[in-house]
């Protein structure tokens, strides 16, 4: 059985976990739980491509963890920024660990994109950026942080 939530639902939930846990614990829980379902799904880490699309948000911030975490197993990340105000830990962790941020029209065919524009609270439909960004490998599986960008 799957069950859904509704986004206050969720928010309660995280606000009541995060007054228990040192700050930052649960994103450093969600990232190597994305990162770990990237490398399953690739079925390796070491040599994997792989494409973040990141927003300003926390799902931008688990999503640069996470390709830190990738990157420092060998895989080669990069990320595509759509914010000018990227994740305050998260963007210098992704650099530290050999991350590279480029352009749209800069990045290689990756073997998985990851989908990090926007959580919960996002509305329907895409920003023209995030759009083009997708667009770019349409034959590239997508793995989304929380819901897919665009989806209510």
């Amino acid at each position: 059985m799957r069950y859904a939530h509704t986004v206050d639902q969720v928010r309660r939930a995280e606000a009541a976990l995060m007054a228990q846990v040192p700050e930052g614990t649960l994103m450093q829980r969600a990232a190597l739980g994305l990162a770990t379902a990237i490398s399953d799904f690739l079925g390796h880490t070491y040599g994997a491509r792989v494409l973040l699309v990141v927003g300003s948000g926390d799902n931008g911030g688990d999503a640069l963890w996470a390709g830190a975490m990738l990157a420092r197993r060998g895989a080669a990340v990069e990320a595509i920024c759509l914010s000018g105000v990227p994740h305050p830990t998260g963007m210098p962790a992704f650099l530290a660990a050999g991350g590279q941020i480029v352009a749209p029209t800069e990045t290689k065919r990756p073997d998985v994109v990851v989908d990090a524009v926007v959580g919960i609270g996002g509305k329907p439909g895409l920003r023209p950026d995030a759009e083009q960004a997708f667009e770019l490998f349409p034959e590239c599986p997508v793995i989304a942080v929380d819901v897919p960008s665009g989806v209510e």
